[in-house]
């Protein structure tokens, strides 16, 4: 596996609901740092898991559709450029916001993850300009 397949495959199971648990505990290393820029930093499996479960516990999020908008791969890493649909298990739209996101893999699993967004950006539902 590629890894942009690797990455396009993790943000695949983001579109379950629980998927969020389920695309961490198939492509995530024990050793893998997920860093939200200004909001989380976490390390492994289960750092992660308890980190998403009290997110979507917070915000009523079940599931997140992403708009690729750009993808660049170089070596073992993909930079992409993305409007992630955070959804509530309703179908509700909670939050869009434009994300700028650095993923580093290794043999078919996400061993870094950074993201950069601006939550103050989400439009809400509507299409950003």
């Amino acid at each position: 596996m590629t890894p942009t397949e690797t990455v396009l495959a993790f943000l695949a199971e983001l579109e379950n609901p629980g998927g969020f648990e389920a695309g961490v505990r198939k492509f995530f290393t024990p050793s893998t740092r997920y860093l939200n820029v200004g909001m989380s930093d976490t390390t492994g499996v289960d750092d992660t898991v308890a980190f998403v479960r009290g997110f979507e516990a917070q915000t009523g999020i079940s599931y997140m559709l992403v708009d690729m908008l750009a993808l660049a791969e170089d070596g073992t890493k993909v930079l992409t450029e993305r409007i992630d649909k955070l959804y509530a298990a309703d179908g509700t739209l909670v939050m869009d916001p434009p994300v700028m996101g650095i993923f580093e893999t290794a043999g078919g699993k996400i061993t870094g993850w950074r993201d950069y967004f601006d939550t103050l950006k989400s439009t809400g539902g509507q299409t950003p300009s």
